[in-house]
């Protein structure tokens, strides 16, 4: 196995066998997306310089692919099968680790608490090229602190009856190689719940879950929401036992969250967090004893600060001005892996610039806007994407969308939106239409109205404006 300086790379699903590698491992993991090309695969390689490599048999041909002319010692494989043939050089899991006798006499490594990465997820990338978040074993221990006691405070804890480990199951649905799901699946093993894991998103297999394990509590990205909403297979199972639904990554349209309300009569709260990679996963989370205003991601945790600067001038505003949220606390990554001027660019003085706009309430409650890079300008004024896409979700006929700005001559920007259709007579006119009853006139779709067979986004259901904007770019090219 890696000493303690070296990175194990692990590009596989969410599986039981997180708990394993854990176990063994203790240090320096970098996640990587399953799912992800051999070109994905190779520069994040390039980059971290994995010495072991754990994938399973899907990802292996890719993985090996990748692994050429790299740091790349030992590929373990995980089989759904075990006993198939393997390449020659990769190792079985079943047969080379599980069954291998613990070497009890092995010197155990040191390691540094406040310099050493427990986890190292890549950034989503959707504003950049994808970096290592260096998030410490320090880091790490203060957000599942914080985590855990905002959830039996004001979360799970103060359901009724409060969430109990012994009766209710924990429903591990997001990816474990994305920090939201790293830090669930910890959660969970800290406060020694079942654990029902989903290696990938299956609309049968969700539903069947929550029906079959009485699910009451799920955390989320926002197109399980429009999943729950708007599919015809959730009719077929009861759903009657989910009381909470926890959501992360993008903001919530308030119609989505009204018509779940409306169809889940035991669902008792839909609510925002907030946070991101840079700072261990979560700053703000739902409040379900406080009464949390709609639109709202929550206070700030305990232990963590936060202020509301002007992006231009680095003033610090008051409440209810709008400007770049930025964070301070033990949670915020250590850097970014071999990147010090984009350590230096995001972390200023402690200080986490996150890139997103937002502003405080007189409650204290943040309400998050839109990134800094994706507001639309649109004569000087500036358009939040999210907003138009709560709009346009709350369409009967639309299944999803998503809006970005495109150049315009004589306005600088204008906003354009790509629809997935829920029926296949809706007509860009009609989009148009609706859009122009409830919005300002520079907001409206002046840059047209695209329709898309789907919505690019990341694992954690972000969406990958970047590529939208290229697809514009080389329409326009044509």
């Amino acid at each position: 196995m890696p000493i303690a300086s070296d990175y194990t790379s692990v590009p596989i699903p969410s599986t039981p066998f997180h708990e394993t590698l854990l176990a063994a491992l203790r240090d320096h993991i970098s996640s990587n997306n399953k799912t992800a090309f051999v070109d994905e695969i190779k520069r994040q390689f390039d980059d971290c310089d994995p010495k072991v490599v754990l994938t399973n048999q899907n990802a292996l041909s890719n993985v090996l692919s990748a692994a050429r002319n790299t740091s790349v010692e030992h590929v373990i494989c995980i089989q759904d099968h075990p006993g198939v043939g393997l390449p020659s050089g990769v190792h079985c899991w079943h047969r080379d680790v599980t069954s291998t006798p613990t070497d009890a006499h092995r010197p155990k490594p040191w390691i540094d608490l406040d310099r050493d990465a427990v986890f190292m997820p890549y950034s989503s990338g959707t504003t950049g090229t994808p970096k290592g978040v260096m998030i410490t074993h320090r880091n790490f221990g203060a957000m599942m602190n914080i985590y855990r006691e905002q959830q039996r405070l004001h979360g799970t804890g103060a359901l009724s009856p409060p969430f109990h480990r012994d009766t209710d199951k924990t429903f591990l649905l997001l990816p474990f190689y994305h920090c939201y799901g790293f830090a669930l699946l910890m959660a969970s093993l800290l406060n020694g719940n079942t654990s029902v894991v989903m290696s990938h998103f299956q609309p049968a297999l969700f539903c069947d879950s929550i029906q079959r394990y009485r699910i009451r509590f799920v955390a989320v990205a926002p197109p399980i929401l429009v999943f729950l909403s708007k599919s015809a297979i959730c009719a077929k199972y009861d759903l009657s036992s989910l009381e909470f639904i926890m959501v992360g990554a993008a903001p919530t349209g308030r119609d989505l969250c009204e018509e779940l309300h409306r169809k889940y009569k035991t669902l008792k709260y839909i609510h925002q967090g907030y946070g991101m990679s840079e700072a261990t996963m979560a700053t703000h989370m739902p409040d379900i004893v406080n009464g949390q205003p709609f639109g709202s991601v929550g206070k700030i945790l305990s232990n963590l600060e936060m202020k509301i600067i002007d992006p231009e001038t680095g003033a610090e505003l008051g409440r209810g001005e709008r400007g770049e949220v930025c964070i301070r606390g033990p949670t915020v990554m250590l850097g970014y892996y071999r990147n010090p001027q984009a350590t230096r660019d995001t972390v200023k003085d402690g200080w986490l610039h996150t890139g997103d706009v937002g502003y405080v309430d007189e409650r204290g409650y943040l309400y998050v806007v839109d990134r800094l890079k994706e507001l639309i300008k649109v004569k000087g004024f500036q358009v939040p994407p999210a907003e138009l896409e709560g709009i346009l979700l709350s369409h009967p006929e639309i299944h999803d969308a998503a809006v970005v700005g495109v150049p315009d001559g004589d306005n600088g920007e204008v906003p354009k939106a790509y629809v997935v259709r829920a029926d296949a007579s809706l007509r860009e006119e009609h989009v148009k239409g609706f859009i122009r009853e409830k919005v300002s006139a520079y907001k409206q779709l002046a840059g047209g109205v695209e329709f898309v067979e789907s919505i690019p986004k990341s694992p954690a259901g972000k969406i990958l404006r970047r590529l939208l904007r290229d697809h514009h770019k080389s329409k326009s090219k044509l």
